[in-house]
């Protein structure tokens, strides 16, 4: 699954609501998501994440571009039936986060 995000934040304001967001999203669906990890390059462009939802794993990376938020995951098989509504989930949290 891959998710291309425009935004209008500088790369640091970019950089804290993205590193804030997987702990946000746990915290307020912590009955489906648990042992969020999270690991940023030193330039913070590029984060590998990792989460269970619903007890399956799900892994990725985020890369943080001037103006652009692409997020790439690999879901597990059964989640592939749903990566629309994922998608358009993520986005609404992407939506609500950037604005």
């Amino acid at each position: 699954m891959k998710i291309d995000y425009r935004h209008d934040l500088t790369s640091e304001e970019a950089y804290e609501r993205i590193n804030s967001l997987l702990e946000n999203l746990q915290k307020k669906h912590s009955d489906k998501i648990s042992n969020p990890k999270t690991n940023w390059n030193s330039n913070h462009t590029q984060m590998a994440y990792s989460m269970e939802i619903k007890g399956f794993k799900v892994e990725g990376q985020v890369r943080l571009d001037n103006n652009q938020i692409t997020l790439e995951g690999k879901l597990p098989g059964p989640a592939k039936l749903f990566s629309g509504k994922i998608k358009k989930m993520v986005k609404t949290q992407l939506d609500e986060s950037f604005s």
